[in-house]
C-alpha cells in the first residue's frame, strides 16, 4: 500500500468515529480525489488553524487543505497538502490537545507558555533519514528550482513515469519535469490550459524521455526527502500526481 492510500484509510478510520458528529466539522480535499476528513476546532487555536481527530494541524488555503506542524509553542505553517504525505514520515509534530481556553493574539505574547503562536515561514532545517541521501540532493541543476519563485509554486511527483514535477499557479506558462540531467520546460498550448491536461498531452514523449534516462528508480522515500525539500523552500508540495484525476 502506497503512502497516499494508507493515509486515506487512517483518515476514513479516523472520520467514522462515534464522536465526528458532535464537535467536527466535516470537510473535503480537492486535491485528492475530493476525499472528505473531520476537523474540529479546539478553543485556543488561532482562527484560522484547525486540528485533525489524530492530532495533526490543518489549515485552508486558497480551498485546499495544508498540514501545520506545532512545536515548542509554536504553530508552522507548512506546505504539505493533507493526503501528500503520511505526517509522521515527514516528522511532523500533532498538536498536545491539552489547551488552555483562552485564544492567543496574533503578534502579542500569550497569556499562558502553552498557548500556541503562529508563524508563517517554513522551517529551514531538512529531516531525513541518515541512511539515505539521495543523489540529486547533491546535483546543482536540481537544486536549483529552489530559486524558481517566478515560475514555480509547487512540486510533486508523477504517479506514472516516476518524475518530479514542478509549475506555478492553475494555469501554468510554463511545466517543469525533471528527466535525470536537467529539468525540461512544457509550455502550455494557451492560457486556458491547466498543468494536467499538458502532462497528459506529453504523457508519451514524458515516458520515452524518462526511460532513456534511466529514472525509473525514483523510489518513495525519494518523494519524502522532496517533500522536506519542497516546503522548506516554501513551495506547496502536491505528492503523488496521478495523471487520471483533477487537481483543483
Amino acid at each position: 500500500m502506497n503512502a497516499k492510500k494508507f493515509l486515506a484509510v487512517i483518515l476514513c478510520l479516523i472520520a467514522s468515529k462515534t464522536f465526528a458528529a458532535d464537535n467536527a466539522i466535516r470537510v473535503t480535499q480537492p486535491a485528492y480525489h475530493y476525499m472528505s476528513f473531520y476537523v474540529y476546532k479546539p478553543a485556543n487555536l488561532p482562527i484560522d488553524i484547525y486540528a485533525t481527530f489524530d492530532g495533526y494541524l490543518v489549515y485552508k488555503n486558497k480551498n485546499v487543505w495544508h498540514y501545520a506542524s506545532y512545536n515548542n509553542g509554536l504553530i508552522t505553517k507548512t506546505g504539505y497538502v493533507v493526503g501528500s504525505v503520511i505526517p509522521q514520515v515527514v516528522k511532523l509534530t500533532p498538536y498536545n490537545a491539552r489547551v488552555s481556553s483562552a485564544a492567543p493574539i496574533l503578534g502579542t505574547q500569550a497569556a499562558e507558555p502553552e498557548s500556541p503562536q503562529i508563524i508563517y515561514t517554513p522551517p529551514e532545517a531538512i529531516s531525513t533519514s541518515p541512511n539515505y541521501s539521495p543523489d540529486w540532493t547533491r546535483d546543482s541543476n536540481f537544486m536549483s528550482i529552489s530559486k524558481w519563485r517566478g515560475s514555480v509554486d509547487r512540486v510533486g511527483v508523477l504517479s506514472r513515469p516516476r518524475v518530479p514535477v514542478a509549475w506555478k499557479g492553475n494555469y501554468p506558462n510554463v511545466i517543469y519535469i525533471w528527466t535525470g540531467a536537467k529539468w525540461k520546460q512544457i509550455l502550455p498550448r494557451n492560457n486556458f490550459s491547466s498543468a494536467l491536461s499538458t502532462l497528459r498531452r506529453e504523457i508519451y514523449s514524458l515516458t520515452v524521455e524518462t526511460n532513456k534516462a534511466n529514472l525509473l528508480h525514483w523510489q518513495d522515500m525519494d518523494s519524502h526527502v522532496l517533500a522536506q525539500y519542497t516546503n522548506s523552500w516554501g513551495y506547496e508540495w502536491l505528492g503523488v500526481i496521478n495523471l487520471g484525476s483533477d487537481y483543483r
